[in-house]
């Protein structure tokens, strides 16, 4: 009994991609000034994560089961409204995947900075 066909069509390897850190933003990318921008980057560094390495999307109200598609380890929320009950500030477990919920961008003072910088350094482990 020969093999099927179709054990020789497709021979190349199927890759999965995964995307480590997702940052969902409520607003698109363009619309944010460049303070805005610059401060996005700056947190990212801190954790020791490059900008041109995330993945950007732009929702202002996000189901976290949409994101499953990507396979993230990590999601960064400013400013959207999730499905979920997410708190501020706080690293949590939803579907598979960490996540931080924060104000957005433009409204982050020193206080909601520093909630934020000790939830990301525990989900970065820092």
């Amino acid at each position: 009994m020969s093999a099927p066909i179709t054990s020789y069509l497709f021979q190349e390897d199927l890759y999965n991609f995964t995307t480590p850190v997702i940052v969902v933003l409520s607003k698109t990318w363009e619309s944010y000034s460049n303070e805005e921008q610059l401060l996005l980057n700056k947190i990212l560094t801190s954790v020791k994560v490059d900008v041109n390495a995330v993945r950007i999307i732009a929702q202002p109200v996000l189901d976290l089961a949409a994101l499953q598609i990507y396979s993230p380890g990590k999601v960064l929320i400013f400013g959207s409204a999730t499905t979920e009950d997410i708190g501020l500030y706080q690293s949590a477990s939803a579907q598979g995947f960490i996540v931080i919920r924060a104000d957005d961008l433009s409204l982050l003072d020193d206080p909601k900075k520093k909630n934020l910088w000790i939830g990301l350094r525990q989900m970065f482990g820092l």
